[in-house]
């Protein structure tokens, strides 16, 4: 064949491929005509603005999306905080579709933390004895005076840390919560550094934290007995005497007391704890009254209240005990006999009374000092409320002339000294709803009353639990007595 044959041959088919790819394009775009779209984009912003999530639709013969276009979506969408640029570019580019992706995310706030108290010494003192195995108990390791020196840090306040805002999306601030000071007072005693931050004792003694005011008290140590060379103590803090304390003469002290030897008919008040290492001999006149718990190996011949509880390790003899709380009798003996004993709660020992039917009343149930030391507060603090009153009337009156500019120098006097007594009575009004409510909890512990003798009840005992009574007739093993609807009946030992 010849080239003149070649050419006609190749312009031929050139000219027939060019007419079928032209027929072909023809034919796709009339198809798709009506169905092409570009990408759609859609953008859900979450109900707290903290993100912002990407939806591609994907394009039917249409445009693809692009950066540029997202952005200006992004921009009328109000979108302007925390935007993920190399998310958007990367769903441009790999043409993801058809999935929610979260392409702008806000910074949460964070609230700042509370300020905290670290405290150099211990706040919650265990003043318990422990009961060994053998029956004897270990006086030793009470705790129950803490010493502190002079210049001795004794607390720390960490100071509370402010709170970061966060920010939406869309750009608006979310406010975060600082974080609130621990409240601590410098009470006696006690100094404070320069940057208001530490705490210090001033002189050498015990700490002590109480309604958020720290103070230092000092200690007091006899080292022998309460007697003549010593005269009577009356002492800001804590005692400890370690002889005896000897007939006739007194203590008291706002604090613990702990006595290493005995105590005679002497007369002993203290706010706190008193541990008698060994023993009460009273002679009839001992007395001993602790704000909290009493605790001693016996009593003989005295008067013990306390307004917690009183735990005796051998036996009380022909005393008068009075609990705010528990009276028990642990040890070997576990004994009570003669004498009374009156308990807001319980009486727990081993033996009650004597063969020989020796009288001993046992009282469980509302404490009768409590209770008239909660009318006293219910009468005082009705009183508060009709002084508070009186005066909430005098000072209206005194406002409004006050407010109209015919307030006297002596009655803005008057007005000033009404408003300290006010302020005065709001706090004492406080203290005692406080004291109130404390009371209530302890009065409402009563219907758990009883009456327990691990090891025998004697006859000659008589019994009182609330509003009922009983005379035991004859003796009773292993037995608890309890109120049951105005009786009293009795069963199984129950600790």
């Amino acid at each position: 064949m010849d080239n003149k044959k070649i050419e006609d041959l190749m312009n031929w088919a050139i000219e027939r491929t060019s007419i079928e790819i032209g027929k072909t394009e023809k034919k796709e775009d009339k198809l798709n005509e009506s169905d092409i779209r570009d990408a759609k984009i859609e953008i859900e912003i979450s109900d707290n603005k903290m993100t912002a999530a990407l939806f591609v639709v994907p394009p039917k013969g249409g445009k693809m999306v692009t950066f540029e276009k997202i952005m200006e979506e992004l921009s009328a969408k109000g979108i302007k905080y925390g935007i993920d640029e190399n998310k958007i570019r990367e769903i441009v580019n790999n043409n993801i579709f058809n999935t929610s992706i979260v392409i702008a995310s806000g910074t949460p706030p964070v609230d700042g933390e509370d300020g905290k108290i670290q405290f150099y010494f211990d706040t919650n003192r265990n003043l318990k004895p422990k009961l060994l195995e053998d029956g004897t108990v270990d006086y030793h390791n009470l705790g129950l005076v803490i010493n502190v020196q002079k210049g001795q840090l004794l607390a720390e306040i960490i100071p509370p840390t402010n709170g970061t805002p966060g920010m939406t999306v869309t750009g608006k601030t979310v406010k975060a919560k600082d974080g609130k000071r621990p409240i601590i007072h410098a009470g006696k005693n006690v100094i404070v550094s320069e940057d208001g931050s530490k705490l210090l004792a001033d002189i050498d003694g015990q700490p002590v934290f109480y309604n958020n005011k720290l103070s230092v008290l000092p200690v007091l140590e006899i080292k022998g007995d309460v007697g003549p060379a010593t005269g009577n103590i009356d002492f800001l803090g804590s005692v400890i005497v370690l002889g005896n304390v000897k007939s006739g003469f007194t203590i008291k002290a706002s604090q613990d007391l702990e006595v290493y030897g005995i105590v005679e008919a002497a007369q002993i008040e203290v706010g706190g704890n008193i541990v008698i290492k060994r023993g009460v001999q009273g002679q009839g006149k001992g007395f001993l009254e602790a704000g909290q718990d009493f605790t001693a190996r016996y009593i003989e011949n005295a008067t013990v209240i306390a307004g917690n509880n009183i735990v005796i390790f051998e036996a009380a003899m022909h005393s008068h005990l009075i609990a705010g709380r528990d009276i028990r009798l642990k040890g070997k003996k576990g004994l009570i006999v003669g004498g009374t004993a009156k308990a807001g709660e319980k009486l727990i020992a081993k033996t009650i009374g004597s063969p020989m039917s020796t009288y001993t009343e046992i009282e469980v149930g509302i404490n009768p000092t409590l209770k008239i030391n909660y009318q006293n507060i219910c009468s005082k603090l009705a009183d508060i409320e009709k002084d508070l009153l009186k005066i909430d009337q005098a000072l209206n009156v005194l406002q409004r002339l006050k407010e109209k500019n015919l307030l006297t120098q002596e009655k803005q006097v008057l007005f000033d000294k009404l408003v300290l007594t006010r302020e005065a009575l709001k706090n004492q009004q406080l203290e005692l709803k406080e004291e109130k409510e404390r009371l209530d909890s302890v009065m409402s512990h009563s219907g758990r009353a009883k009456i327990s003798a691990s090891n025998i009840c004697y006859s000659g005992v008589s019994l009182v639990i609330g509003n009922a009574s009983l005379k035991v007739r004859d003796k009773v093993n292993h037995v608890t007595f309890y109120n049951y609807e105005g009786q009293i009946r009795f069963g199984p030992y129950e600790d």
